[in-house]
């Protein structure tokens, strides 16, 4: 039996696109066993993975970017990391393995080039983490997301049913995520606007602002006829289907899937993500048409790029075009890249 090993985690902009890859191959080769490895509880990897795959754990320390003193200290982490993961690949002898960036995945990298292991690198985000550059050329092969090869991303769902309050096409319909633990940021931005948002008929609005953030929003505003104000969002893909705005942060995966849905976007990047990435997603995205960008500090800035597209459907509608041709090429990448390393 064929055994591939993938090493991701950190964020859902690494894992994500590491489960794509792997039910890809799955789906090519039902034979292969699949290893994940990435930290331990309470990782976010472990929490997605654990109860789909076998799933092992090595010890991955972050890099600390504002802080040298933290840093100090690293070598010898990563080199206990290292030697952790070195021992995880004798146990397990992949036949190779797939990594798709993010510290979490440098120590399994690193053991793969000491022990002469081929491994796959996958970037996912515009700009090449650190751990994909330090390890870039010992691959066998890296898959950078691009106009060509796209961003791999799960099978979406389809048809599904419209969520009630998006059930009226006639309104102009928004999908406001910062995710299940929310975006200070962006609910920041939102409140600065809802005088124009609450209330406003013409508008159905959802804004997941987060487990953080939620009651106390809600507590604030009361009931709202045309906003629901949630934490969570159980089938956030029915919304996404159905909006037809959808403001966002930029990070890899989240972008990809509002690109497979189709959906013209007004993404805010995270500002503090490594390297700025966020925003070079975000940056590709709005030059292929497809999104705007908001980082404007004035509260009137998201309001007027708001209206512009609920008042301009042909523009909307070239927006989302503009975002169904990327999404394309990210719903054939995970395909395209299992199909290629599997061929080598």
């Amino acid at each position: 039996m064929k055994t591939v090993l993938f090493a991701c985690g950190g964020t859902g902009g690494h894992v994500f696109p590491a489960v794509a890859i792997a039910e890809a191959i799955l789906s090519m080769d039902n034979s292969v066993k699949i290893i994940f490895a990435g930290r331990a509880a309470p990782s976010m990897e472990e929490k997605l993975l654990s109860s789909k795959f076998t799933y092992k754990h090595i010890k991955a320390i972050p890099l600390k970017r504002n802080s040298i003193a933290k840093n100090l200290l690293l070598p010898f982490s990563l080199s206990s990391s290292v030697l952790g993961a070195a021992k995880l690949l004798k146990e397990e002898k992949p036949e190779y393995i797939v990594a798709t960036g993010g510290y979490v995945a440098l120590p399994i990298m690193l053991a793969a080039i000491f022990k002469k292991i081929p491994f796959y690198a996958v970037e996912p985000n515009a700009v090449m983490g650190i751990a994909n550059k330090i390890c870039a050329k010992f691959a066998k092969k890296i898959y950078i997301s691009s106009k060509v090869l796209g961003n791999p991303v799960r099978k979406m769902p389809e048809n599904l049913p419209a969520p009630e309050i998006f059930a009226d096409d006639k309104k102009f319909r928004i999908l406001i995520t910062g995710g299940s633990q929310g975006a200070l940021g962006i609910n920041k931005k939102i409140e600065q606007i809802s005088k124009n948002l609450f209330g406003n008929e013409n508008l159905s609005v959802v804004w997941q602002a987060g487990a953080k953030h939620a009651d106390a929003l809600i507590e604030k505003y009361g009931e709202v006829k045309n906003v629901c104000i949630t934490a969570f969002l159980d089938n956030i893909y029915a919304y996404m289907q159905y909006a037809d705005l959808i403001i966002s942060r930029s990070g890899a995966s989240t972008l990809a899937e509002i690109l497979v849905f189709g959906k013209a976007s007004i993404l805010l990047p995270y500002p503090y993500a490594t390297a700025n990435h966020q925003e070079h997603n975000a940056r590709v995205v709005e030059k292929e048409g497809a999104a705007y960008v908001e980082l404007d500090s004035e509260p009137n800035a998201l309001w007027e790029k708001i209206m512009n597209l609920s008042g301009d459907r042909e523009k909307l509608n070239n927006m989302s075009k503009k975002a169904g041709e990327l999404g394309e090429l990210n719903r054939r990448a995970a395909n395209d890249i299992a199909r290629d390393i599997c061929s080598t």
